[in-house]
């Protein structure tokens, strides 16, 4: 039978899964209509990483714009191919960071907008192939600087030659690329040897799906309204909800004001259900559904 519900559940990744390991076992025990995650975990990553399922899939790009917290350790000592324990080792060193202060220091430089280089071994493409194409053939291939956002970076603990930070940055940002630039940038070598994605937005690890404990998922979807706390909302009633579902378009600047228009709006039924969002038109002067939930 089908799943037909609506919504998103937030998974604790396994240590060593890929992220589509985690789809393959959830479609193993639910037949979905639609499924996917938002925001990539390496194999060697764990925690928090959502699961968009059925018309929530059509929320993906609202999760790029969510901030990142992550619990890092970086060893100091040896660079690989991949920024991480996953890849080939290709050096070793002896020089490693002399004090907890010089370390403090140095992750000034990574705070703020920043431009980061991403890993070879990532899946972002360059000439219409994935970096790591090019990689796993030893093309030669550098990856383009993005800019990205690093609102802080935290030491929990350094006892040589391991290092445990606390980040919080936008997406985009690679802490496989800071682990290998902060050991660069300390005349050593640096790789990331754990990760853990403890919030994602508002989404802690509290709320998180383990399927270690034989939860059932339909008790653990979470409705998508939940990415738009701070955004207005509007209650239709049953004629006006069916003309939402049919893609009709509203005129009614009583029931959704001038000051609004700016903003995203959330559609509830009379059953307090979301149904999805209601956006303005400027050039045409009305107001239109959007990424409607069935």
């Amino acid at each position: 039978m089908t799943f037909n519900k609506n919504g998103l559940l937030l998974i604790d990744k396994p240590l060593k899964w890929t992220s589509n390991d985690v789809i393959r076992k959830l479609k193993s025990l639910v037949l979905f209509k639609k499924i996917g995650h938002a925001g990539t975990l390496d194999p060697l990553a764990t925690g928090l990483l959502p699961i968009l399922i059925n018309d929530a899939t059509k929320y993906f790009d609202y999760f790029l714009k969510l901030r990142k917290k992550y619990v890092a350790e970086i060893t100091f000592g040896l660079s690989t191919s991949t920024y991480d324990l996953e890849g080939e080792i290709t050096n070793r060193t002896d020089q490693l960071p002399k004090s907890y202060n010089e370390i403090s220091e140095k992750i000034n430089l990574f705070l703020g907008e920043i431009k980061q280089r991403p890993p070879i071994y990532s899946a972002l493409k360059k000439k219409g192939k994935k970096l790591y194409e090019y990689a796993r053939k030893n093309q030669a291939i550098e990856p383009d600087f993005r800019n990205v956002f690093v609102e802080k970076i935290e030491i929990i603990d350094w006892e040589s030659p391991k290092l445990n930070l606390l980040i919080e940055c936008s997406s985009g940002f690679y802490v496989r690329s800071l682990a290998h630039d902060l050991g660069v940038s300390m005349g050593s070598m640096a790789v990331l040897s754990k990760l853990k994605r403890v919030e994602y937005g508002d989404y802690q690890l509290k709320n998180m799906f383990d399927f270690d404990e034989n939860n059932k998922i339909e008790n653990n979807i979470i409705s998508v309204d939940s990415l738009f706390i701070k955004n207005p909302s509007l209650k239709l009633d049953p004629i006006d909800e069916e003309k939402y579902l049919n893609g009709g378009v509203f005129t009614d600047e009583k029931r959704l004001p001038m000051l609004l228009k700016e903003k995203e709006v959330k559609i509830y039924n009379n059953d307090d259900e979301f149904k999805g969002l209601m956006i303005f038109d400027q050039d045409k002067n009305f107001w239109k559904p959007k990424n409607i939930i069935r």
